[in-house]
């Protein structure tokens, strides 16, 4: 029955009025500056979209929600979507919603574009969830070798209790990698699931003077924590896993994060023309320049609605995903796999004087 009535859903849907395309992330509060800078992202991708007449001479229209960082809000508002007759959403930013969310969407057949959700569990699986990003098991593996080259083989980590999906793939797969070329984690430390504090968490973090520490949190936890870090040990090495490489990490930071090493799913200086131009539009929209989970959103943004534009009237919004040809991403040609896998260059960057310099 669920199953009819997610096909009956996807049939229902007006195709007369506005393209309706539900958006879900964290849109306040403490790490919700990736979420504002995806739903900024595809705001502009759809204006542009509606500039040019809109798909078939239908307006693109957001609905925009705060997931809360709540999985049980997240399901409340695949429900809400589906009651709207959204044609698609696009979100969760984060892969403990994600997990949440997957199987509702299943459940009523709602097409889901996640700019940056990378668990490795949810890959090679046919549902509704794609997604542009690659996966922890290609991001911490890179981690664990940069890590073994540096000669931090002895490392502390520091894990984000509320995007746990994500930090235990994460970890899980680091671990993997780091042990295999004989480094050694030696102290795990979690926050935002217990009454720990930064501080509390920072002096076990550099209790037994690891060669390095690992940051699996969003930016804004990760300027807090480098702070209470350099307040005891000045010199250990610092990097931060992808999720944390947004401005507030910068912004938040400041000295405390200059060194900290971190991956970046695009190349912020790259000089090709279509970046430049999503450079200088989103900047001057929102009166700062995009991060990561604004580059990618925009990137899904050209695949939903690439797909919305080519697909067949007989033919579903998934399948249509699935067989669109390559299509032209902001720094590389994006395509899915037959289980909605997408997959990203991913470089290293380092905080030079309060930028992020390329390094590898």
């Amino acid at each position: 029955l669920a199953l009819i009535f997610g096909s009956f859903i996807l049939v229902a849907c007006d195709q007369s009025g506005p393209i309706k395309i539900g958006f879900i992330a964290e849109l306040e509060g403490p790490g919700s500056d990736t979420g504002m800078d995806s739903l900024n992202a595809l705001q502009l991708a759809a204006q542009q979209i509606n500039a040019q007449g809109g798909i078939d001479g239908r307006m693109i229209e957001i609905i925009p929600r705060d997931d809360l960082k709540s999985p049980e809000v997240a399901q409340q508002l695949v429900h809400e979507f589906a009651e709207l007759r959204v044609d698609a959403i696009v979100g969760p930013i984060i892969s403990s919603i994600g997990m949440a969310m997957l199987p509702v969407i299943n459940e009523l057949g709602i097409v889901t574009v996640s700019p940056t959700v990378s668990a490795a569990d949810f890959v090679g699986f046919r549902d509704y969830l794609f997604r542009m990003n690659t996966t922890t098991r290609e991001n911490a593996r890179t981690y664990a070798k940069r890590s073994i080259e540096e000669g931090r083989v002895r490392v502390a980590i520091a894990l984000d209790g509320q995007n746990e999906a994500f930090a235990e793939s994460w970890y899980r797969e680091f671990l993997l990698e780091f042990e295999e070329r004989e480094g050694r984690v030696i102290s795990k430390v979690w926050i935002n699931s217990n009454d720990i504090t930064h501080a509390d968490a920072a002096s076990q973090l550099v209790e037994d003077l690891p060669d390095g520490i690992v940051l699996i949190t969003n930016g804004a936890d990760s300027a807090s924590l480098a702070k209470e870090i350099r307040k005891r040990d000045a010199d250990v090495a610092l990097s931060a896993a992808e999720w944390a490489g947004t401005n507030a990490l910068i912004e938040l930071g400041g000295k405390a994060v200059e060194g900290l090493e971190l991956l970046q799913a695009y190349d912020r200086y790259d000089t090709n023309p279509r970046y430049q131009k999503f450079l200088t539009d989103f900047t001057k929209m929102f009166d700062h320049p995009p991060s990561y989970s604004a580059v990618l959103t925009y990137d899904a943004a050209t695949m939903l609605f690439g797909a919305l534009k080519t697909k067949h009237p007989d033919q579903t919004l998934a399948n249509a995903l699935i067989s669109l040809p390559p299509q032209q991403g902001l720094h590389q040609d994006l395509v899915f796999d037959q289980y909605g896998d997408g997959n990203r260059s991913i470089y290293f960057v380092a905080i030079q004087n309060g930028k992020f310099i390329r390094v590898r």
